[in-house]
């Protein structure tokens, strides 16, 4: 079984259709949640997540997005102008509904592997599980698959955009796939960072992409957007080191 892993995606349907496109004879997608905010096409995102039945949980910034275009449709002014309101003014009921309907956390078993799929261990931060203890302490809360006996337990992260892997015994393990758009400031790489699971095998993929249509449409937006905003978007979107 060939098992696409994905995470943040923030908005990137250019990044997210090149790895669809790119990876053949998938057959199983997961996605550890962030699908907008901090991108371009939200709508373009989530229309490709329901189209490839994409096993889906809700992350910090899908939370976001919820609670900014509530507040938009009741009226509620917005002192700033930043993606987060760019994606609003994009989607609609109906998309906010599937975000909402996203659970929080999901497991399942696959072969004699059980998983647990979540955005982030803890709310508001981007602490990772360090040690075996609180591993088995996360499983014992959320794993209700069918499994029993010894077999390999893994959690699947995404939230801090940092691709690996982090074992705390022989046959626990949590993997972050990375993210699809953006890294952190110490990791400035500008490829779509996702995994493969094959097997036992768990596969670090990192795929570069034309960024040019993104570079032209985040220009149309400059002066508008929140500065810290498009910094980000000018940096990772831009095609020089």
């Amino acid at each position: 079984m060939k098992i696409l892993l994905i995470s943040d995606i923030h908005s990137n349907a250019v990044s997210l259709r090149k790895i669809l496109d790119y990876e053949k004879n998938i057959d199983k997608i997961i996605c550890a949640g962030d699908h907008v905010d901090y991108g371009l096409y939200p709508k373009d995102v989530l229309e490709m997540i329901e189209a490839y039945n994409v096993t889906s949980v809700r992350g910090n910034h899908d939370d976001h997005m919820i609670r900014i275009w509530k507040q938009i449709s009741q009226g509620i002014e917005q002192n700033e102008f930043k993606w987060i309101h760019h994606n609003a003014d994009i989607l609609e009921q109906r998309d906010i509904d599937f975000l909402e309907n996203l659970p929080k956390t999901i497991s399942f078993d696959i072969e004699n592997v059980g998983y647990v799929l979540q955005h982030q261990w803890k709310e508001n931060s981007y602490e990772t599980i360090q040690s075996e203890y609180h591993f088995d302490q996360f499983w014992a809360e959320k794993y209700t698959g069918n499994l029993q006996g010894d077999f390999e337990k893994r959690i699947i992260f995404g939230h801090t955009h940092r691709q690996g892997i982090h074992y705390v015994a022989n046959d626990k393990l949590w993997i972050n796939p990375g993210s699809i758009s953006y890294r952190r400031p110490d990791d400035p790489t500008k490829d779509a960072h996702y995994m493969i699971l094959q097997g036992e095998e768990i596969l670090f993929k990192q795929l570069p992409y034309d960024k040019t249509k993104l570079m032209n449409e985040v220009m149309k937006w400059e002066g508008k957007i929140k500065k810290s905003d498009m910094d980000v978007a000018l940096f990772f979107f831009s095609e020089n080191e």
